[in-house]
């Protein structure tokens, strides 16, 4: 394993094992296919942005970090470490985005590594804003 994880792939097993967990406990925590997991951390495939921002919440890392790799190294020393519970990583939970409302879709936003529900215009109004400033920001319809 590199010191400084170069690709999406590298920084996605290097988290995972950095955090003690096995390709089976983050599917279940994502609610997705053990085979995800693994097909991203082989950099066969890329996780969508809805799952990049879930990724980047369940390892404590912005999203900016997780998917650029921009700060990533300061960022895993500046999060918070895991307490030895046990039973927390057997309790089967899954990471759920936040309601959102018909009509209404989720911004992703690098900068902040935020979800935010919002309507149409200003999800898209805030796009723009971020790619103008060079940003990464993600508009999931839900």
């Amino acid at each position: 394993m590199p010191t400084q994880p170069r690709t999406l792939a590298e920084r996605l097993r290097w988290l995972r094992k950095q955090s003690g967990l096995t390709q089976v406990e983050v599917s279940q925590a994502l609610g997705c296919e053990q085979a995800m997991i693994s097909s991203w951390e082989v950099g066969r495939t890329r996780p969508s942005a809805v799952t990049l921002g879930a990724l980047a919440k369940h390892y404590s890392v912005t999203l900016a970090a997780l998917d650029s790799g921009a700060g990533f190294m300061e960022e895993v020393a500046r999060r918070p470490q895991p307490e030895a519970e046990p039973e927390a990583s057997e309790s089967g939970t899954v990471l759920a985005l936040p309601p959102v409302a018909p009509g209404q879709v989720m911004l992703l936003d690098e900068k902040a590594g935020t979800q935010t529900p919002t309507d149409a215009a200003e999800a898209m109004a805030t796009l723009l804003r971020a790619l103008k400033k060079g940003r990464k920001a993600w508009v999931v319809v839900r």
